[in-house]
């Protein structure tokens, strides 16, 4: 079990934060301004927000839907150019009973005005949910994401074989975990898909590559297996994308996959257990989909270093390269660099990282959260692969 804090709808928060969200990047600056003029609050920005169509338009309002549903955020504040945007959001939100309230920069008429408005509000707001108090939940409540990197040589054998024990080991306490990152699992999907719980999970695994495939050739690279391994990742060690891949998959434990996901898609883990959300492979972008799918924490290996967190969704940054322990003390919550020393075995890694989980969900900040250096990314689907 965990302390945390119960929504209206049945999902658990590990934090209780206030989120401001801004619709259109024309009001990024508005939004980033009520942030730091309120304490309790995480900022969301966006990259576009305009004139967007089709299945871009489509997956922008999952991903701003979905981060507004997180369990971590008790309410929510949208700031946009108008009435017509805030409002579209705004009705399924307070329908899903979670707290919202909206500023349109056109229906004040001015910055600090729009600015002031958003204050008021989102400091009402923290200031009501303050009194939430914490009480004792299930681990079913709780849906970890998985996430990788700055990639290395170590990442396969140490870090990422770690983080899936400890996935393991909160599955056997009845709780989710997701994997996501396509491009990053290409060449070990068929092992994905024999663990699949029955043949229409498998068949989406092996079409979610197929579809990644499809996008990146409208997107104008004909082959996105030449994408990967990355420049860092072949600095590291890498030399395959299929050996970045069976490393990849190892963050994700062993249990039966139970099913797949679109991007930014709520993650309902009935039963509970492992899922995998297609996603794209940058750190921002994945994570996006990983917090708005429900994901209440995330757990990020790395091993060269890689600074991404999500503003609102603590995210346990890990390690098993020694010289990146060595040199990101202040940046990792977890060391399990002695496995390559063979001090420490990977099962015992995996130990740290769930201890760690464990004391996260009860409320221990991050180093990331210390730092406020979270980032969350709107924008196109096909942007990034």
């Amino acid at each position: 079990m965990f302390f945390g804090y119960p929504r209206s709808n049945g999902s658990v928060g590990v934090r209780n934060r206030i989120g401001i969200i801004s619709l259109m990047d024309n009001c990024n600056g508005i939004a980033r301004k009520i942030t730091e003029n309120v304490r309790g609050t995480d900022l969301v920005t966006d990259l576009f927000g305009r004139k967007m169509i089709g299945r871009n338009h489509e997956m922008r309002l999952k991903a701003i839907h979905g981060m507004a549903m997180n369990p971590n955020l008790a309410g929510i504040v949208l700031v946009s150019l108008h009435n017509t945007s805030t409002e579209a959001f705004a009705e399924p939100i307070a329908a899903a009973g979670k707290d919202v309230e909206c500023v349109a920069f056109q229906d004040v008429g001015s910055t600090w005005r729009a600015v002031e408005k958003g204050i008021v509000a989102a400091a009402k707001m923290v200031r009501k949910h303050s009194s939430t108090q914490r009480s004792e939940q299930p681990l079913s409540k709780l849906i970890f994401g998985v996430e990788c990197g700055g990639s290395d040589f170590s990442s396969g054998i140490t870090g990422n074989p770690a983080l899936g024990h400890a996935a393991d080991l909160l599955m056997d306490a009845g709780g989710s975990v997701v994997l996501s990152e396509t491009a990053e699992i290409m060449g070990a999907e068929h092992l994905l898909a024999e663990r699949s719980v029955n043949k229409d999970v498998a068949a989406k695994i092996v079409q979610s590559i197929a579809d990644m495939e499809e996008m990146s050739r409208m997107g104008g690279v004909e082959d996105i297996r030449e994408t990967n391994p990355s420049a860092d990742n072949i600095k590291g060690g890498l030399t395959t994308l299929a050996e970045k891949a069976l490393g990849a998959v190892k963050k994700a434990g062993t249990k039966p996959l139970q099913g797949v996901v679109d991007y930014c898609e709520p993650v309902i883990p009935e039963p509970p257990g492992f899922y995998f959300m297609s996603t794209p492979a940058p750190a921002c972008e994945s994570m996006t989909g990983l917090a708005a799918g429900g994901s209440q924490i995330i757990g990020f290996n790395t091993g060269l270093g890689q600074p991404s967190s999500h503003p609102f969704s603590p995210t346990i940054k890990i390690t098993g390269n020694p010289l990146a322990a060595s040199r990101g003390f202040d940046d990792l919550d977890v060391d399990v660099s002695e496995i390559m020393s063979g001090n420490m075995t990977i099962e015992q890694g995996g130990q740290l990282i769930y201890d760690e989980l464990l004391r996260v969900a009860n409320g221990q900040y991050t180093y990331t959260e210390l730092y406020g250096t979270g980032q969350s990314t709107i924008g196109v689907a096909g942007a990034s692969f």
